[in-house]
């Protein structure tokens, strides 16, 4: 008790030593002052306002024609975005669909660069269309990487112009190859629309391919944008009896040509049945809809297999379905890769600064997406693989991959 009695003491002086010193501030503790006048407490600081959120980084993505490509491109935003979007600021798509003609895809690309403010370009998928808006991104310094297209004058207009597809150059050996090597054919027929840059470069790098090869070419014919009926240019066709007919067009015409060559019925010399070969325009889900083609048994290359089995490719292919229920086209995974080349660049970058981003696309090395691409070349197109499907009971099916 003596001990609790001795503790309890010392914590009573000490209360009593606190209260004099608080004594002392507030009214001098007896040393005789007048006490101090203590006003109201000053307001506390408010709070800073939140800092306003980071401005968005908006891409432009051009779509010629009645595409999905946008869907793909969506999928590297939603991506970016889900890990802390481009130099920490949010990653905004501002997407055109549509474009029927190059003057409104040059139109449309003018529009986002000096209005939308995009930092960058991504597209259009028609070469034609990409040639003319090339020139425009060059111009005004906006990076700029296409999706689909595959001339090879694509990215004639500067060296701020990238392509994410194969060339046609590569494209039209790749047919050429699969046709005279793999199934042994030796005579082929060529059928381009006249005036499209697409059609007719990949024609003519087919032919040169395979007249280098040892084939023949025995039949090289065009038609006009559009057409339904085929009959003229089937009627040479069967004459000269191709064992293949290479005709890189759209799929809507591939549709009415293949029904109509079918109908004949259109057959090699040997009385087979005459093989249609396509491009990666036939990769299009309209193809494999209309009822009225006749396409099983076709061939057509293309950028990529949605049964892959790449780790980066499958993802996306999840990705893709997850998002719209549908499988994912080669336009679609090449679109992909379009927006995601640039916005890698730009983060390794640090900036958005042009010629810094173009520096860095120029670096990629062994970049895996959707597709694959070793390396730049110094026209700034791609070294990568080709996919060749095939059509079987109205499905579309992986045949082989091509390297380069």
């Amino acid at each position: 008790m003596g001990d609790f009695r001795a503790s309890t003491s010392a914590v009573l002086m000490k209360l009593l030593q606190g209260a004099c010193a608080t004594a002392i501030v507030l009214a001098g503790c007896g040393d005789g002052a007048s006490p101090t006048s203590v006003g109201p407490a000053a307001p506390a600081t408010p709070a800073p306002a939140p800092a306003p959120p980071a401005a968005p980084v908006n891409i432009g993505f051009l779509v010629s024609g009645d595409r999905t490509y946008a869907n793909g491109g969506m999928i590297a935003v939603d991506e970016a975005n889900a890990d802390g979007g481009l130099l920490g600021r949010p990653v905004e798509l501002t997407v055109e669909m549509g474009l029927a003609e190059a003057a409104m895809a040059v139109e449309v690309a003018e529009t986002m660069i000096l209005d939308d403010e995009v930092v960058a370009l991504i597209g259009p998928n028609r070469s034609s269309h990409a040639i003319e808006v090339g020139a425009v991104a060059q111009r005004h310094g906006v990076p700029m990487i296409t999706t689909a297209a595959t001339n090879p004058g694509v990215t004639a207009a500067g060296d701020l112009v990238f392509m994410a597809a194969f060339t046609d150059q590569f494209q039209g050996r790749v047919m050429a190859d699969f046709a005279f090597e793999t199934l042994g054919v030796t005579t082929a027929a060529v059928l381009t629309q006249r005036g499209e840059v697409y059609s007719e470069g990949i024609g003519e790098f087919f032919v040169n391919r395979f007249h280098h090869l040892g084939g023949t070419v025995v039949a090289d014919l065009s038609y006009e944008r559009g057409a339904t009926d085929f009959a003229a240019e089937l009627k040479s066709i069967a004459a000269a009896a191709p064992a293949a007919v290479f005709m890189p067009g759209s799929s809507e015409e591939a549709g009415f040509l293949t029904a109509q060559a079918r109908a004949l019925p259109l057959h090699d010399a040997a009385g087979e049945p005459t093989v249609f070969l396509g491009a990666d325009s036939w990769d299009n889900a309209a193809l494999l809809e209309n009822e009225q083609a006749s396409v099983d048994g076709s061939f057509f290359s293309t950028h990529f297999s949605p049964d892959t089995d790449e780790p980066t490719a499958r993802a996306f292919v999840e990705a893709y379905r997850a998002r719209y229920g549908i499988t994912p086209t080669g336009g679609d995974g090449v679109s992909y890769d379009a927006v995601r080349l640039f916005l890698q660049a730009a983060a390794r970058a640090g900036t958005l600064e042009a010629d810094a981003i173009r520096r860095e696309l120029m670096a990629t090395e062994q970049y895996a997406g959707a597709t694959l691409i070793s390396h730049y070349n110094e026209d700034r197109h791609p070294t990568k693989s080709a996919v060749i499907m095939t059509i079987e009971d109205g499905v579309k099916r992986f045949y082989r991959q091509v390297d380069p």
